[in-house]
């Protein structure tokens, strides 16, 4: 197995966007986190969070029995003395001295290990290296967690609201709800598809929290999480190709090319800076959009220079002819914008999305 290391700090890429990054590559190996004299580590299967042996502390798994009055003070002694004499965790010396059921065992290592994990979500600095490498061996791992799932379950509890408002877009913004293969299906609560159902036309964020019932603290938590796990996306209404209740032959054309003019340029941009892997992440991008296309629209490729192409090209002989399904194409392009912008926003930051977007909305205005 090739090994990868990634370095940086939580102060330009926040916590939940380095567990999606891992998790969209599929990367196996482990993440270590350093900041203020704490330390943590993650192991990771295939994208996937492990809860391993020795990715906690043994001595803080005690003391959290000991607080919640689940384990006797003697009892803690004698578990941490017994786990130091057999070299074996404290969840092992717990169920060999008979204290409590594997279930319990496993139930209690669980929540504390997520508090543990979700405590990492409020840093605003640290600095933290992911090794690629070798799986964490069986005999190690206790569980291992969907990671969209722990990204979700973290950041409904982060407390450091600041933090959540350095990497929201700006309440200038539009934002929409998009098909997110990407996260997977997650057990959303009723309050975030309170918030997901009025995304599902473009809104801008001031008026969204405005609208929320919500709230607009709980809401801009809300959005952080659906802008993390690609349930929603800034949306290039601005910038975009503009729906009119009449497109001539001639117009749809002309939106086709001012289309292609920002992926050109969304290419240009995303290659500038990470060179020709660029191309992939934009292919990967529309390969997420492609999947749920109808049938006449699926032969989208992605040219060298970032342009979109049909093969065979049939633009004109697409099935385009009311203005309903006109409208409909003309949706699919801003989709495949939402989808190419989003992915420069997971690779680069906001900052490159919000001057992306920004160069964006000027191209096609002179013609």
């Amino acid at each position: 197995m090739s090994e990868e290391t990634w370095r940086g700090n939580l102060a330009t890429t926040p916590f939940p966007h380095i567990l999606l990054r891992i998790w969209e590559k599929r990367d196996t190996g482990q993440l270590r986190l350093q900041g203020e004299g704490i330390e943590k580590s993650a192991a990771f299967i295939k994208g996937e969070l492990a809860l391993s042996e020795g990715d906690f502390s043994n001595e803080g798994f005690l003391k959290r029995l000991l607080s919640d009055r689940a384990i006797t003070e003697a009892r803690a002694e004698d578990c941490a003395r017994y786990a130091r004499e057999n070299s074996i965790s404290c969840p092992r010396a717990i169920l060999e001295r008979g204290i409590f059921a594997p279930s319990r065992v496993w139930e209690a290592l669980i929540e504390f290990w997520l508090d543990e994990i979700g405590a990492v979500f409020d840093w605003p600095q640290a600095d933290f290296t992911f090794q690629s490498g070798a799986p964490v061996p069986a005999q190690r791992i206790y569980t291992i967690f969907p990671t969209p799932m722990v990204i979700l379950h973290g950041i409904r509890r982060m407390k450091n609201h600041s933090l959540i408002e350095a990497f929201l877009p700006a309440e200038t913004e539009c934002l929409q709800s998009l098909s997110a293969t990407a996260a997977g299906s997650l057990p959303l609560a009723p309050h975030e598809k309170h918030v997901l159902g009025m995304l599902r036309q473009s809104v801008r964020l001031q008026d969204l929290y405005s609208l929320s019932q919500a709230g607009k603290r709980e809401t801009q938590k809300v959005v952080f999480a659906f802008l993390t796990l690609g349930l929603a996306g800034v949306s290039p209404e601005a910038g975009g190709a503009k729906i009119s209740p009449e497109l001539t032959t001639a117009g749809l054309e002309k939106i086709w090319n001012d289309f292609n003019d920002k992926c050109s340029y969304i290419h240009k941009s995303i290659s500038k800076e990470i060179g020709p892997v660029g191309l992939s992440v934009l292919e990967k991008a529309l390969e997420e959009v492609r999947g749920r296309l109808d049938p006449p629209f699926r032969g989208l490729e992605l040219g060298a220079d970032g342009r979109i192409e049909f093969s065979p090209f049939p633009l004109m002989s697409l099935p385009l002819s009311t203005g309903e399904t006109r409208k409909k194409f003309i949706r699919l392009l801003n989709e495949i914008l939402v989808a190419e912008i989003l992915a420069v926003k997971k690779t680069l930051g906001n900052a490159h999305e919000t001057a992306l977007i920004r160069n964006l909305e000027k191209i096609g205005e002179s013609s």
